[in-house]
């Protein structure tokens, strides 16, 4: 193999767009506070009623544990 053509060489550089900028456009600090200071999410209901549930289905049903952890 040569080695590509000028044609392709120029099709490539078209297809690629370069990257210009230096860094940031303005100071992230500012929003990683904002972000870290923010509350935390709850889980939703659901959450919470799937993970009662299997832990009932472990209370009377222990031959089913194996087969819950199989799948997690």
């Amino acid at each position: 193999m040569n080695g590509l053509s000028d044609e392709t060489l120029e099709l490539l550089r078209a297809a690629v767009r370069t990257y210009t900028a230096d860094g940031p456009t303005g100071d992230l600090w500012p929003r990683v506070r904002h972000r870290i200071d923010r509350p935390a999410n709850r889980p939703p209901a659901g959450d919470w009623m799937l993970a009662a549930a299997l832990v009932l289905v472990c209370l009377l049903r222990p031959s089913l544990m194996g087969v819950l952890l199989f799948h997690f």
